[in-house]
This record gives structure tokens, sequence and C-alpha cells, in this order.
């Protein structure tokens, strides 16, 4: 019937439970309404004040109505604007509260059987609205219980001796009187906490199930990457061997015959680069065909800082323009990671920030060590990125980057990877300003070890 407060979005949600809400409203009103006929009509009590029992139902019913044509006008709203979902709901129990208590004032007070109904109410609130709210509306209930003990209407047929008499009477609580009273707050008590206790662990599983789906879709990301790698370095690696093969062919042939040509020299320069740069694309192409389809199935490697630094920044075009602050305390540090997973997932955030740049300071990277992590800094003096692009950076596929330039992927493995280890990936970014890429990873990752062993495990 009613939803969870972590199950959907907040708008769907909100709409779920009002909607479930007006429906019983207009079953209550219902039964209202039937049941003072059969109490009047035809059990023959009389009621002192039956404009007492009227009014509530009029403006519950009023309220119901209005209630009913808002929420559909509010789903008709394309936009669908946010609404403070338990302040609209609260409001409305706390009227069906008073309502209750009017009806009982006139009906026999804590006499009348009917004030059982306070708990189906409590049950509601505990189920729909927070924590908060639900213990606002359990005061509210022992306190117009409390006012029913005081004051109320008799009904002959319902009286239970003068130990039942309203205390505006009898000057007193009896000890009856007491019993009720201190019964209904236990209960009531005992019905919110529990109750409260229960949506907050279905909460709490139903976070721990999203939190699973989502990375499961991760990885399910990852594996399809992988794949898309694999396909790459396969297709990749006939024409780049054609071409390494005629390069050789014309780098021995100026080799066996000299030529004095104006340019040559140049030629064979080119040449030696052609074969360099292909002698480049090879060990990429053999990283991703290596890793394509367990991208997170390397072993743990024990390696110190300074070494997984040169992993990262061995290759990186413009290194000159890198500054690289750490201390040969830290340099000298161990830590346990996938080397090769790790240092490309980092080499990409450099590489970014190396685009990224438009001054002439370069790119400053900081290591620092603490108690219980280590804490990377890459800042680059760029022309920064507005909210709207921070609340995307990570998403795959997506990039600033003019065409042809990336492909939006690096941001997004290297989070996930870093999730991997128990780490983090932040970004702190201000039009004009450059951008900050903070990167936390735990000094011992047990759990990682066994996390990545485990999967290689599974893939061999």
């Amino acid at each position: 019937m009613f939803v969870d407060k972590l199950a959907v979005e907040p708008n769907q949600r909100f709409a779920i439970n009002a909607s479930w809400l007006i429906k019983l409203r207009w079953v209550a009103i219902a039964g209202q309404f039937i049941t003072i006929a059969v109490v009047v009509f035809v059990l023959g009590i009389t009621i002192n004040s039956t404009t007492a029992l009227i009014i509530p139902i009029a403006v519950t019913s009023i309220s119901n109505l209005i209630l009913s044509l808002w929420l559909r006008a509010w789903k008709q709203n394309e936009t669908n604007p946010p609404v403070r979902s338990d302040l609209i709901l609260g409001l409305v129990m706390i009227m069906d509260m008073l309502s209750l208590t009017t009806l009982l004032f006139a009906s026999g007070g804590p006499n009348n059987p009917f004030c059982l109904f306070y708990f189906v109410n409590l049950s509601l609130c505990a189920i729909v609205l927070s924590r908060a709210w639900a213990w606002r509306l359990n005061w509210l209930s022992i306190s117009c219980f409390a006012l029913l003990i005081f004051l109320h209407d008799e009904i002959e047929q319902l009286q239970m001796g003068i130990w039942m008499l309203p205390v505006q009477q009898t000057g007193h609580l009896s000890i009856l009187q007491w019993g009720f009273l201190i019964a209904f707050a236990t209960s009531a008590s005992v019905i919110v906490y529990f109750m409260t206790k229960l949506t907050d662990e279905m909460r709490q599983q139903e976070s721990d199930l999203r939190a699973a789906q989502q990375q499961q879709a991760r990885s399910e990301k990852l594996e399809a990457l992988g794949t898309l790698a694999a396909g790459t370095a396969h297709e990749l690696a006939t024409p780049l061997s054609t071409i390494a093969v005629v390069a050789r062919d014309v780098e021995h042939f100026f080799e066996t015959h000299p030529l004095d040509l104006p340019g040559a020299t140049e030629v064979v320069e080119d040449i030696h680069l052609i074969r360099s740069q292909l002698d480049r694309c090879r060990s990429i192409l053999d990283r991703m065909s290596g890793q394509a389809g367990q991208p997170v199935g390397e072993s743990i490697q024990v390696v110190s800082l300074a070494e997984f630094w040169e992993e990262v920044l061995g290759d990186l075009p413009h290194r000159e323009q890198i500054h690289l602050q750490i201390t040969p305390d830290d340099a000298r540090q161990t830590i346990k990671i996938p080397l090769i997973v790790l240092s490309q997932a980092i080499r990409g955030l450099v590489q970014n920030a190396l685009d990224a740049d438009s001054s002439n300071s370069g790119v400053k990277i900081v290591v620092q060590g603490f108690a219980n992590h280590w804490h990377w800094l890459i800042r680059d003096e760029g022309p920064g990125m507005p909210a709207s692009i921070l609340q995307r950076i990570s998403e795959p596929f997506f990039t600033t980057k003019q065409p042809g330039k990336g492909m939006g992927l690096g941001v997004f493995l290297c989070k996930n990877v870093l999730q991997r280890l128990d780490g983090s990936l932040d970004f702190q970014s201000q039009p004009g300003a450059g951008t900050s890429v903070t990167v936390r990873l735990p000094r011992s990752a047990p759990s990682s070890a066994v996390k990545f062993s485990n999967e290689r495990k599974t893939d061999e």
C-alpha cells in the first residue's frame, strides 16, 4: 500500500502515499457515517450533540476533497515541483487525530471502544512519516486521550461506573482512569517505537539493495568496456603491424641506400618517430588486451610510492609540466595495489589536468600520508568547471573535450577502480579557478586484496 521512504524518487513516493491516504480517508468517512447511522437509528442510542459528530466528518470530507484536487493538479504539472511531503501528510494526520478526538468526545470518550483507532492512525504515521513526525503524533494522541478522560459527553449505554466519569465531574483521576491513561501511553509508544524501528530497517535494507544493484550495474559497464577494449585492440593490431612492417622496410632501405636528396635526413627522423610511436601503440594495445574483460582481476602488488608514481607518469607527454611533491619518507612507503589498473586510472586524471591547464604553472601533484589513508591532490590552473558539469563528471562517455580528443571514460573508470579499493574520488572546481582532484586511498586494504584475488580466481 504505502511505499517506503527510500524506495522511489521523493515526488513519486509522495504521490503514492498521498493517493493511498486519500482513499483511506474516504473509507474512514464512509465508515463513520455508517457507524453513526447504526448507533442512532438501529441501536437507538441517544447522542447529546450530533453536531459534534457531523462537523468533524464534514471538515474531513472537505479537506480530503481539496487534497484530492490539489494532488491531481500537482500530478498533471509536467515539472512536478518538489513538496515538503512530511509537512503536508503530517498536517493531514494531525487533522485526522483531532477529528477522531472530537468524535470520541461526543460519544463517550475513553468509554467508547472506537478509541482504539488511535493506534491505527499511529501505525500509519510510523509507516508514512519520519521518526520525528511519528513521535509528535504519538504525544498528540496521548494528550488527546488524556483530554477525553478529563472531559467528554457521556453515553448512557457506554457508562462504566463512577470510576470512569469525566475528571471535570469527579475532581480527580480514579485508579481505573490512571490505568487506562498509562496503558494507552505505553501501548502507543511501543507501537510507534517498533513500527519506526521496523520501517528504518526496511529503509536500510532497501538502501543496501539499491547500492548492490548500482555496484552490479557499474561492474556490468566495466565488463562491457573491457569487451570493447579487447575488440578494439584486436582490430587495430593488424593495421598497426602492417604500418610497422612498412616503416621498418623504409627505414632499412634508407640505412642500406643512403640518399643525398634534400630533406632525406628529416625523412629518416620522421620514420624513427613513426616507429617509436608504433611501439608505444603496441604497448598500449597489449595492456588493453591483457586487462580487457577483467579490469580489476589483476593481482595485488606491493610497490613503493616512488615506483607507483613512476609508473603513472612514465610515458606521459609534457612530463616537464608535472610537478610532483612527495617527501622522501613517503616515497619509500609501500602500498598494496593492482599496479597497472590503478596507475592507468590515475594517469587518466593527470592527463585530463594537462589537457585543461591553460597557464604556464603546469600541473601540481601533492602526495600526503595520513594515519589511515593516502591523500593525493592533482591540481590544474585551467578554466575550471561549473556545478552543472561537476554533477556529471563521472558519467560514462561524458566529456567536455573537443570531438576526437577523448571518450569521457577516464573519470568513470578511475572512480570505479578506487571504489573497488575502498577509496574515493572528489572534484572541486569553479569557473576560472582551476580544478582540484582529490584521491583518497586506504593505507592498508586487506578487504580490497581479498576482493581482487577472489575476482581473479573467478575469472580464471
